[in-house]
């Protein structure tokens, strides 16, 4: 199928042009405060991206108070965001991403859940009132983010067909928005979500807009799925004492694709990250530390499953009856807990140690 070329790259502004989230954050938090509504950061951080007027709909469904309407808050909150974000500096990247697309003949729109006033007032104190040929609040659609409406009616204005846009979000709501436009999305998430797998679906997640280049837009271009920090790939190699054992082990066992090889060495598919068992002498056994109870490798190497995936690797383990040797069975750790897990320890046919776990709860991958 033929890749449509990117005719036309749109912004979204807060969190990709301006860090204006935590200003955002800020003034929720000050007129839930003063309705006596008790929100918490993780309430304002479920609402990202979306309209105001809408979060502050929500709080009154959820909490309904005596006082001002909640138009009228939304309105104090996109006033107190205004007084805030005047001083602030652009994003890293974002002057220099603009001028990479502009050398490149890419036409440029923004698409953004803030009031024009606001709109105004960000591209005013970054000095880029010119830089966008199409501006668009999504604050007077029938449907904002993550309705793709927004970005459907940006793609209008710019007059150019939504499959021939890339959208730069930040948001989980403005990437679905793009996303169900039939766009190409490159994610820039605030750093707490830059590695989560919530953007797996983006065609790109980046650190920051710094780490966009000219590679990474011909890429997209081509339709080619760029590493990504909300997908990555590891790579692991690892010593083995004999190649047919690791092939039986790893290709029959693990159903990882064998990919190149050579006499000495075989490299593995293990769930899409690279793996290379290396024929060598093996070295005296590594050390260990005890994890519940079971003495474990300190050094091994593991892949993070969703729960499904995992309990079916667990079967085919199982499948091969005494040929597995285990390091410790299927098990569950934390359980009640924050960062309740599924886990196995096993080890190869030269003794290298895997673990395999699944999270009952993604989110709580690195939960204290």
């Amino acid at each position: 199928m033929a890749i449509t070329p990117i005719a036309a790259v749109i912004f979204d502004m807060d969190g990709v042009l301006i860090e204006s989230e935590s200003l955002w954050c800020q003034a929720e938090r000050e007129a839930s405060d003063a309705l006596g509504l008790g929100f918490s950061d993780t309430d304002f951080a479920a609402t990202r991206g979306k309209r105001i007027r809408e979060v502050t709909q929500l709080w009154f469904d959820a909490r309904p108070w005596d006082g001002p309407e909640p138009d009228d808050v939304a309105q104090r909150i996109i006033d107190r965001v205004v007084e805030l974000v005047a001083d602030r500096p652009p994003m890293d990247g974002v002057r220099e991403a603009l001028s990479l697309l502009a050398d490149r003949g890419v036409r440029l729109g923004l698409c953004t859940s803030s009031d024009r006033v606001l709109i105004d007032v960000v591209l005013a104190a970054l000095g880029l009132e010119d830089a966008f040929e199409v501006v668009h609040s999504a604050q007077d659609d029938e449907f904002g983010k993550p309705h793709p409406l927004p970005y459907l009616r940006t793609a209008e204005l710019l007059g150019i067909e939504p499959q021939a846009c890339l959208v730069i979000e930040d948001s989980l709501s403005g990437s679905i928005s793009a996303k169900s436009a039939g766009m190409r999305v490159v994610a820039v998430p605030d750093a707490a979500e830059a590695g989560s797998g919530r953007f797996g679906f983006a065609d790109l997640t980046l650190e920051s807009l710094t780490q966009l280049d000219g590679a990474t837009l011909t890429a997209l271009a081509d339709g080619q799925s760029p590493p990504s920090v909300s997908r990555p790939r590891f790579h692991r190699a690892f010593p083995v004492d004999d190649l047919a054992r690791a092939r039986w082990f790893y290709s029959e066992v693990l159903g990882a694709l064998e990919g190149r090889s050579s006499d000495t060495w075989v490299d593995f598919n293990l769930y899409g990250h690279q793996i290379v068992a290396h024929l060598v002498a093996l070295q005296p056994a590594p050390s260990t530390n005890s994890v519940d109870g079971h003495e474990v490798p300190a050094e091994h190497s593991g892949v993070l499953l969703n729960p499904p995936a995992w309990r079916d690797l667990v079967q085919r383990l199982e499948g091969h009856g005494d040929r597995i040797r285990w390091l410790m069975e299927p098990t569950t750790r934390f359980a009640g807990l924050a960062g309740e897990q599924h886990t196995c320890f096993v080890a190869d046919p030269a003794g290298n140690a895997l673990e395999f776990k699944a999270f009952a709860d993604d989110r709580h991958v690195f939960a204290r």
